[in-house]
């Protein structure tokens, strides 16, 4: 054999050992790095790992593979897995496969699922463990990414419904250092159904307790679509800020409504807030300690929670609201059908709202209670403006078709409005020389007046009639109608509707002198 050829058997020769070294330390790099890979997130998030395929392709770089990867948080399996991912793979260089600790550059996630379990506490704990601040952990990248992922919060309590949120894109760096990771994040809220954007930074992450992950950041809310709460409609747009914990998120920002409406009236109005929160990210709770709202020529104040209800889908709003300078036709415009409100003046309005969770409309599952006050109230249907002018005369004992005036009226009582239904209690209605007090029902829906109530005037009913014959008759009957020496005190009844009112006198209580 010649000198040349024996070159060539060992190159080949050798070739095939260097192959074969190669082929084995592969394999033996997979499992060792498979075994990386799951005690790494194991102690780095305390959660059991199980991963089903796991393969190492070194050439041209390093591209790792993996399948069916499930992270449960302190191996529990009363809850969804803290993570679940269909296929991921990592990619980098042969340097950084081989540095210490492990490095690199991507991640890419295919089929991820995030379930965020409420924060529980060990037996005997009186606080959260402190997040993990131990170092880099044993394998370190650069950047994460994930497509089409969902997000969901579990709620506390038995029966809820959890809170899914599409999670259209994500990407954080960087991923196994104990530190604060930066991300960016776009999402779909599911009620009302709206996009959101935000960035900002999130961790340590908290092996002990995931809610008490520190987190802040930016965040918008564009093409909100309100119909999508059953009841109310509009298209709102929010931006803010947020810091905090995952289970404890201070929100800070702004509303802006230009069409907001009630679908009991239809009518459009523009809504703008500012607000400052407090939300529970592990299962969506919101705590609301100030709301600042503007519509129209209306400012109010509320405040209150908007959580869930067990066994019950949506939430539930609870809020205090309070309208000191307000004005009583924006709020009939919000909430009673027509273009044109029925009345005019300044409102005052203290209540209480409740809104169950629930599929039903809005105004169906609507509960308010509270007081109001009206002053310089008019009336905007020149037909009742001119009776109730025309009632001020006569009160007083005037002629109407010589002092006829557009007198203003004011109004205050206590009212509650359940199952699309209005009810007054001690309503008091006054105009100059005549005093109103009414209780009963206002349909929202149907606009169907049932009142009762008693109308007392500063003449008798005879001076109120204006002189002539008519007088004369009526004093024979003026004493029907006098209490405690005053003027006339009229029983009266209201029905009909809002556009065709019906004020009678009645007779039953006039002749027992109720």
């Amino acid at each position: 054999m010649s000198r040349r050829v024996a070159r060539w058997v060992i190159a080949v020769v050798g070739g095939l050992l260097i192959l074969l070294a190669i082929i084995a330390g592969g394999g033996s790099r997979t499992a060792t790095l498979r075994q990386l890979v799951i005690e790494t997130l194991a102690e780095r998030l305390d959660s059991d790992v199980q991963l089903e395929s796991f393969s190492v392709d070194t050439f041209p770089t390093v591209h790792v593979t993996g399948t069916n990867l499930i992270i449960r948080h302190k191996g529990r399996k009363d809850v969804p897995p803290l993570v679940s991912v269909t296929a991921f793979q990592l990619d980098g260089g042969l340097f950084g496969l081989f540095s210490r600790p492990r490095r690199f550059r991507t991640v890419s996630l295919t089929g991820l699922q995030i379930n965020i379990p409420p924060g529980f506490k060990k037996d005997g704990d009186s606080e959260a463990a402190p997040p993990l601040t131990d170092g880099t952990a044993a394998i370190v990248v650069d950047r994460l990414e994930a497509r089409d992922a969902a997000l969901t919060l579990i709620p506390k309590r038995a029966g809820k419904e959890p809170r899914v949120f599409a999670v259209h894109s994500l990407t954080m760096k960087p991923l196994g250092r104990a530190e604060k990771m930066s991300f960016e994040a776009t999402l779909t809220n599911p009620i009302p159904k709206g996009s959101i954007k935000t960035k900002g930074t999130f961790g340590p992450w908290n092996r002990e307790d995931p809610g008490a992950t520190p987190l802040g950041g930016q965040y918008t809310f564009d093409n909100v679509v309100l119909s999508t709460v059953k009841g109310i409609a509009g298209n709102l747009t929010s931006t803010g800020a947020f810091a905090g914990k995952l289970n404890r998120i201070a929100v800070k920002g702004s509303t802006h409504t230009p069409d907001f409406r009630v679908n009991v009236s239809a009518n459009p109005v523009p809504l703008e807030t500012q607000f400052e929160a407090v939300v529970d990210g592990t299962d969506g709770d919101t705590y609301l300690n100030t709301v600042d709202a503007k519509f129209l020529r209306t400012a109010l104040a509320a405040r209150g929670a908007i959580v869930g209800a067990e066994g019950v889908k949506g939430r539930t709003i609870q809020l205090h609201v309070k309208i000191d300078q307000g004005r009583i036709e924006d709020v009939l415009k919000l909430g009673v059908k027509g273009d044109n409100p029925a009345m005019t003046g300044a409102l005052a309005l203290h209540a209480d709202m409740d809104l169950p969770a629930g599929p039903q409309d809005v105004m169906d599952r609507l509960q308010l209670a509270g007081t109001f006050q009206v002053n310089d109230a008019r009336f905007t249907n020149a037909e009742i403006q001119k009776k109730l002018s025309d009632l001020s005369e006569r009160a007083r004992g005037l002629d109407p078709e010589t002092h006829a005036t557009h007198v203003a009226s004011n109004f205050d009582g206590k009212f509650r409005l359940a199952n699309n239904v209005l009810s007054l209690r001690e309503g008091a209605f006054n105009v100059p020389g005549a005093w109103v007090r009414v209780d009963g029902t206002y349909g929202l829906g149907s606009e169907v007046l049932q009142f009762d109530g008693t109308a007392r005037m500063k003449a008798t009913l005879s001076q109120a009639a204006g002189g002539g014959m008519k007088s004369v008759m009526l004093k024979v009957v003026d004493p029907l109608f006098k209490r405690d020496g005053a003027g006339a005190v009229l029983p009266i009844t209201i029905r009909g509707t809002r556009s065709d009112p019906k004020v009678g006198l009645d007779f039953g209580r006039v002749l027992r002198r109720e």
